[in-house]
């Protein structure tokens, strides 16, 4: 504990209590929700049989979910984001955790007349601020991405996807595609 922690306590009147080591059970409630996020992150893992290194990815999903879905603990059939937000959460641009997913490709970044129209990947989670999905794509680069056709139930073949998708989806003017690892973003529309 630092001396600006402790003043800040001072301050507000509080006490601050701290727990003994190993004794999880004097924190039960944040415990609980680690303990549910956890299971839920591992399941989601499980069912798609997705490598531990997601784990972080897994958590994030997880805490999204629990925020969009009601609980014995709240006032009934309120949800932690309409507690906050006031307004009921929308949950139709859901998809399960880890399916098989392509980001549809933009005519300028499709490689000539025959080359691929969607780059494909897994579903890892939604980007914090953006009507977007995050997607790993099968070369290991991260991508957010607006435009993206999943496969949560059986994998099909790309050029069946690009015949069924009816085009880029545009929402709030553009469709961007942006690279977690370097930072650029590169626009779709």
């Amino acid at each position: 504990m630092s001396n600006a922690f402790k003043d800040l306590h001072d301050e507000n009147g509080k006490t601050h209590q701290t727990t003994v080591p190993d004794t999880r059970q004097q924190n039960g409630v944040a415990e609980r929700l680690n303990r549910v996020l956890v299971e839920m992150a591992r399941t989601m893992m499980r069912h798609k049989d997705i490598d531990q290194d997601l784990w972080a990815d897994a958590i994030k999903t997880a805490v999204y979910i629990e925020n969009r879905v009601t609980s014995r603990a709240r006032p009934v059939g309120k949800t932690p984001y309409e507690l906050r937000t006031g307004n009921k959460p929308d949950v139709s641009h859901m998809r399960v955790f880890g399916s098989t997913c392509w980001v549809v490709l933009h005519k300028s970044h499709i490689d000539g007349k025959f080359g691929n129209k969607a780059a494909k990947g897994v579903f890892s989670g939604y980007p914090d601020g953006s009507k977007a999905y995050k997607v790993i794509l099968d070369y290991g680069k991260a991508v957010e991405a607006r435009s993206v056709v999943f496969a949560e139930s059986k994998v099909r073949e790309v050029a069946e996807i690009a015949e069924d998708f009816p085009g880029d989806e545009v929402v709030e003017g553009e469709t961007c595609l942006r690279s977690e690892c370097d930072g650029e973003a590169v626009v779709l529309t």
